[in-house]
């Protein structure tokens, strides 16, 4: 088990702590030192780089990975299980809210997006690669988990819960809803790149295309969590963290717990149930923010949940790969 802990601290930990903590560096340095120019230029870099990362890096890293990984014939259960933890989230924040009117409509809809929607490209796809029990031969299936479970369910399903109960005719709201939905799911791109990946499968490719494809894949994931270090820097959250924690643990901890006891108990085992039970505990998304922002929800509540899942995944995740490092 020591063993195993330490494999984590230096596969896992420190890759990921260097590369947030430098991009958190980066954006302490530059509102410090780097005067108006510095200020003006925090937020926008870290948005131009999430952009860059959505659209174009971590894409082209989907389909260099899915390229050179075998799906197996059970690869359908991501999608299932990642629809099953958005289910389970969904009920059990409904369960905590309790009745409709006893809580703020915006606050309630972001308690229930921070209830399922998980970082599962920044933070998951590092995470799965770094692993030393997994790494790129099982990245397909975390790709599908994220496709399913954040790309349709966070921008799509999301945007129905955020738009759910607006003011005004009913057809119109949701005509707006798909639109608005259309526009940020062509912003993730992650689906076309899982298809390309599958179509280059019979490609032999030169050596120094693969080589820069890799480069890039790899770059690109390091690049990914120096964006979200940049992020995180900028986050502050204040007022009571109570209500936030508890959106955190059920998506944190008791959507992963049952996700990961009913892998066991159908027969899954070995890396394909620990991806699922990890991208099924990934710390809130950015992603939850973006809904706050485009819908006018309750962003100090979001900002919150992003503060405290980041913290608990560091305790976490070791606890889900020692649990479930079964063969």
């Amino acid at each position: 088990m020591l063993t195993d802990l330490s494999s984590i601290v230096t596969s896992v930990y420190l890759p990921i702590v260097a590369a947030v903590g430098s991009g958190m560096l980066i954006s302490k340095l530059m509102v410090s030192y780097g005067g108006a120019w510095g200020k003006s230029n925090s937020r926008r870099i870290p948005a131009f780089l999430a952009q860059f990362l959505l659209r174009i890096g971590i894409p082209i890293g989907i389909a260099n990975f899915v390229r050179s990984t075998e799906l197996s014939a059970s690869a359908w259960i991501a999608p299932v299980t990642a629809s099953l933890a958005i289910g389970l989230g969904l009920l059990f924040s409904s369960y905590i809210l309790g009745p409709r009117h006893s809580i703020l409509a915006g606050t309630r809809r972001s308690f229930q997006l921070s209830s399922y929607v998980g970082n599962t490209s920044f933070i998951g796809f590092p995470v799965v690669l770094l692993l030393p029990q997994l790494g790129p031969s099982y990245f397909g299936i975390a790709v599908l988990y994220d496709i399913c479970g954040t790309v349709l369910g966070g921008y799509g399903l999301g945007t129905w819960i955020a738009t759910r109960g607006e003011k005004g005719k009913p057809s119109s709201s949701w005509r707006g809803a798909m639109i608005k939905t259309s526009q940020l799911l062509y912003k993730n791109p992650s689906l076309l790149a899982f298809g390309v990946g599958l179509l280059l499968k019979s490609v032999e490719l030169p050596e120094m295309v693969n080589t820069i494809l890799s480069v890039i894949a790899w770059g690109s994931i390091m690049l990914a969590l120096l964006t979200m270090g940049m992020r995180i820097e900028q986050l502050s959250g204040s007022g009571s963290f109570q209500l936030p924690l508890r959106a955190v643990l059920i998506k944190m901890v008791a959507v992963p717990l049952i996700i990961g006891a009913l892998l066991t108990a159908t027969g899954f085992a070995g890396p394909e149930r620990l991806i699922l039970v990890l991208q099924a505990g990934m710390p809130c998304a950015f992603a939850t923010l973006v809904l706050a922002e485009n819908f006018n929800l309750d962003r100090a509540f979001t900002v919150q949940t992003l503060i405290i899942s980041n913290l608990i995944l560091l305790f976490t995740l070791p606890i889900w790969v020692l649990a479930l490092t079964s063969w």
